[in-house]
């Protein structure tokens, strides 16, 4: 009996729970959410608004929705419109909330400025709804602006930051991309400047350039390009009408084209003469509209080849390394890697980080300069070089490196590597990696306590 007497008392204490439990706390949730959508200005999902009017004591703007996320500007007219700008406006429509209010059927709007309102909100929906809101002048505190709605006369505030959002010129709203493209698509970069001329062409992940020398191309500085290309926004627009010819661009003074492999088109870019000390004149060569852009893309297209091309000492595969020779005349150190570690023949454990610190050097250092059509090696003391660094995997030479003399223009060490024709100048830090004895790379005992 006892047993059955604690069961149903437990019973009991379940319900309660669960009764409290939906009456205070989810009831609680259920009903700060009705109050949230009370606060609400317009009960509509951003997806649904076709249509945004901006109206200004100065000008009017509408923008009109044609197709997802595509919007087309009819106010004023002629004018291509930035999509993911009106997108966003459209998004903010459905946050708009409504604060305490004011006054109740005011007769004169004047005094919360809304007489001549500087800011009046018009949207339409799909299902042919029209929502309006007039933002008039800041509370003193100015936390927030007085509002209302067209139907009535009741004024209330709204946080101080949507009369802001809806603030908006033609140049905010209009498409400031200076080409349309994605990053990812791109397989092909022209740029021509004169009688120069430069081409990459995309190879699986990495780049090659064609023009005006055949090599690797820069993987990082292509991409940069492309990538400063895809997110170069306009500056402004000409605050006159300027024809091509005036603008430079018949013919243009850079011809930037990047084909799209994705779409199986080009993208084109036309810059012109500068509009002053840091600015351009350009376009998109599939649209008419000149505007004018930053020096930024005008001098990455003018780097010069060095820039564009592959810079590395050489390639390494360092899982496959397991012995490094440093030659030096007639002495050699041989180091040879045993599991994680590096010790000499007589098995004396190396410094990991001063091996790591060769490979490094290697890896990751770039060329100053690069001699593609040398002249005799012993223009540059490579015939007899002063130091030799010999990678291996077992006993099958994987890449052998030389250094010779030291060079002044740029800084640095001539070095060649036998994986390639070329002579490259580096940074004298390379050789001094190298340049060591046995004793330098052993690692010396901790002293016992």
């Amino acid at each position: 009996m006892r047993f059955k007497g604690t069961a149903a008392l437990f019973l009991v204490f379940v319900v309660l729970g669960g009764y409290v439990y939906f009456t205070e706390f989810r009831g609680k949730e259920e009903r700060q959410k009705q109050e949230q959508a009370k606060k609400k200005v317009f009960p509509v999902e951003d997806k649904d608004v076709t249509e945004i009017t901006l109206v200004y004591p100065d000008r009017t703007i509408t923008g009109v929705k044609k197709g997802e996320k595509h919007w087309e500007m009819t106010s004023p007219p002629g004018i291509e419109a930035d999509s993911d700008e009106w997108e966003q406006l459209a998004s903010n429509i459905p946050r708009i909330e409504r604060e305490d209010t004011v006054a109740q059927n005011v007769q004169d709007l004047a005094q919360f400025g809304l007489k001549d309102p500087p800011v009046k909100l018009s949207a339409k929906t799909k299902d042919g709804k029209t929502l309006e809101l007039v933002f008039g002048a800041e509370n003193p505190k100015k936390t927030y602006n007085y509002a209302k709605l067209p139907a009535g006369n009741d004024v209330f505030l709204t946080a101080s930051n949507w009369a802001k959002t809806f603030t908006k010129n033609v140049s905010d709203l209009r498409n400031k991309k200076i080409l349309e493209f994605e990053t990812d698509d791109i397989d092909n970069v022209k740029i021509i400047e004169s009688a120069k001329e430069l081409e990459a062409q995309k190879s699986g992940e990495d780049w090659q350039l064609k023009k005006p020398i055949e090599t690797k191309g820069d993987n990082s500085e292509i991409s940069s390009f492309i990538s400063s290309m895809r997110f170069a926004r306009v500056n402004s627009f000409p605050e006159s009408p300027v024809d091509a010819k005036t603008a430079g661009l018949e013919p243009p003074a850079i011809r930037i084209t990047l084909h799209d492999g994705k779409a199986k088109a080009d993208r084109t870019l036309l810059i012109g003469k500068t509009s002053s000390l840091d600015r351009y004149y350009a376009r998109d060569g599939s649209r008419d509209t000149i505007f004018i852009i930053d020096k930024e893309i005008a001098e990455k297209a003018r780097k010069p080849v060095f820039d564009w091309r592959d810079k590395s000492v050489t390639k390494l595969d360092r899982d496959k390394i397991d012995k490094i020779e440093i030659v030096r005349g007639t002495d050699m150190i041989a180091l040879l890697k045993a599991g994680s570690d590096w010790k000499l023949p007589d098995n004396k454990k190396l410094q990991w980080d001063k091996i790591s610190g060769m490979l490094n050097a290697l890896d990751f250092e770039k060329a100053k300069d690069i001699i593609d059509a040398p002249k005799t090696l012993s223009t540059y003391a490579l015939d007899k070089p002063k130091l030799e660094v010999v990678l291996r995997q077992g006993s099958n030479e994987l890449v052998r490196i030389a250094f010779g003399n030291e060079s002044k223009m740029p800084e640095g060490i001539y070095l060649k590597t036998s994986d390639s024709p070329a002579v490259k100048v580096v940074s004298k830090d390379v050789f001094d990696k190298f340049n060591v004895k046995a004793d330098d790379l052993v690692e010396t005992e901790k002293p016992k306590p």
